[in-house]
């Protein structure tokens, strides 16, 4: 039985979306709580005036709105205001947010600074978690474990908070290498950036967000275009490759030009979409007119405000010994080519394909929740991505490393199966090591590769899940989750209609029932995509 100072401990929450009562019910069922009175009350259920110095309160919250408490919680913020004065009782609180949102944790904070301000006792240095909080909270727990068995220092030594990074207020950090991982004329680059001490939090599967700080190549040319030196500053900042309909409709009607006018009109959406394949704003400014029917100010006018670019992690957020990562590794391909007698750069990815150990870049982290690895590893998992669709599946694998080596002792592990394709396995076999490494550990069960130049017919990913067909369907019958990250125009439909064939073949259904399969597949979270 634990040795306690506590003669009380209350677990109280504050919950809007349901997780920050989860996590209350959760906590109150540890076992080193069994020889402790618990109490477990929302926080407008709270009598605070009734804590003493033998009382321990735990409190989880999240916030709602504007920064205001949840509405199980609100009349609580209210009584506490209201006091002047509490008693020297422990508390600690862990708060629940998202960084996409301005007021991050707001209601933890606010709480945790009224509190300490009227008397009572901080035992634990309060929590700013995100809404990948699992880590945190495994932490979280080990640490009152300790300071309900009487450590008095550990409280104030933990420092979990996830800085609210985004696009106007992004983390600047720096290069530590950039490799290249294939030969072929399209560069794939691993970039390595330095998160160390950021206050950053990430998980496998989550998507990075580069901010635009450089000045493009394009801006220049856009710049001799106008023949106005004042061209760059003006466009600075603005969207030059992403074009809207609004902008399009507009140099539509400033030129006049009738074949634009044509390709915007509803019917034809998708020569409009051939058309702009692989052009900028550049090439639709001179393919409307010559220089002088729009002026300067009125594009920019029309220009939208350049956005971040979004790239899948391709790391796992903490280290082999459980520590979290003090990088963040991306998988980029160089976007450049020739069109029209001028070359054509990425917005990101050709400025961070040449970056140099040392150099600055600005970015932040979000969220993909939808695309995570289940934190047991007892059901299959089924991997497909092409090109740099891997990205996400090397965090993954470093993730079921780490997994597999800390449930040895219970001798679990994950069948995994990834199938992977590219253009040529000479010169684009992408994380070629790791991937046999994994293979010859056992923490990847199987690999199949499909490079589709490798032979006279073009052979793509959908095709070996087809090859595949009877594992696959095994693995679905077992309960497996089935990944997808890749090109949305390349990969979605195709996939689709690979899983509904291995459901005919293999599973005897009839077209409806396949394609009513893989529905069911994607609403109860079996399928799962990361397409762009």
């Amino acid at each position: 039985m634990m040795k306690t100072n506590f003669e009380r401990i209350i677990i109280s929450y504050g919950s809007e979306s349901g997780n920050a009562e989860r996590l209350a019910r959760q906590f109150c069922e540890l076992p080193f709580l069994s020889s402790v009175k618990l109490e477990l009350v929302t926080l407008n259920n709270l009598v605070i005036n009734d804590l003493s110095t033998k009382d321990l309160l735990l409190v989880i919250t999240s916030t709602f709105g504007d920064g205001e408490p949840p509405g199980n919680a609100d009349d609580f913020a209210l009584q506490l205001a209201s006091l002047n004065t509490l008693a020297p009782f422990q508390y600690a609180i862990f708060a629940l947010g998202d960084v996409a949102y301005t007021n991050f944790c707001q209601f933890g904070q606010q709480l945790d600074a009224q509190l300490h301000d009227k008397g009572a006792i901080r035992a634990i240095n309060r929590v700013d978690a995100d809404l990948d909080y699992r880590n945190f909270f495994t932490q979280w727990v080990d640490t009152v474990n300790a300071v309900v068995a009487g450590d008095d220092t550990i409280g104030h030594q933990l420092m979990l908070r996830v800085e609210p990074y985004s696009e106007t207020k992004p983390h600047q950090a720096k290069i530590i290498n950039v490799t290249r991982l294939n030969s072929s004329s399209a560069g794939v680059y691993k970039i390595d950036l330095d998160i160390d001490g950021s206050g950053m939090n990430y998980r496998a599967g989550d998507l990075l967000y580069v901010v635009p700080n450089h000045k493009s190549e394009l801006l220049q040319d856009i710049t001799d275009w106008f023949g106005d030196e004042q061209t760059s500053q003006q466009l600075q900042g603005k969207e030059l490759r992403l074009l809207s309909k609004s902008l399009l409709r507009t140099l539509a009607n400033k030129s006049n030009n009738a074949n634009l006018k044509e390709k915007l009109k509803i019917r034809n959406k998708k020569a409009l979409a051939d058309y702009l394949y692989g052009r900028d704003v550049l090439d639709v400014l001179q393919d409307c007119g010559e220089v002088g029917y729009i002026t300067l100010s009125e594009l920019c006018d029309a220009l939208s405000e350049q956005t971040a670019r979004a790239y899948s992690i391709a790391s796992s957020d903490q280290n082999s010994d459980g520590k979290s990562a003090s990088k963040v590794s991306l998988c980029v391909r160089d976007i450049a080519y020739e069109h029209e007698n001028r070359m054509h750069f990425g917005t990101m990815s050709n400025w961070l394909s040449r970056c140099e150990p040392g150099d600055i870049v600005d970015i932040f982290t979000r969220s993909n929740k939808e695309f995570h690895l289940a934190d047991e590893i007892d059901t299959p998992v089924i991997m497909i991505g092409a090109g740099t669709g891997i990205a996400p599946y090397v965090g993954f694998l470093q993730q079921l490393e780490r997994q597999q080596k800390a449930q040895t002792e219970l001798q679990i592990k994950s069948e995994t199966l990834l199938i992977f394709g590219e253009r040529y396995s000479k010169k684009d076999f992408l994380y070629k090591s790791e991937l046999e490494h994994w293979l010859s550990e056992g923490v990847l069960s199987q690999l199949v590769t499909v490079f589709s130049r490798d032979q006279e017919q073009k052979r793509y990913v959908q095709h070996a899940i087809i090859e595949q067909g009877a594992l696959v369907w095994s693995l679905l019958q077992r309960d497996a989750t089935l990944y997808l990250c890749g090109s949305k125009d390349n990969l979605a439909k195709a996939i689709d209609n690979a899983l509904i064939e291995v459901a005919q073949q293999h599973g005897k259904l009839s077209f409806d029932q396949a394609q009513s399969y893989i529905n069911q597949l994607t609403d109860t979270g079996h399928y799962r995509r990361d397409l762009y």
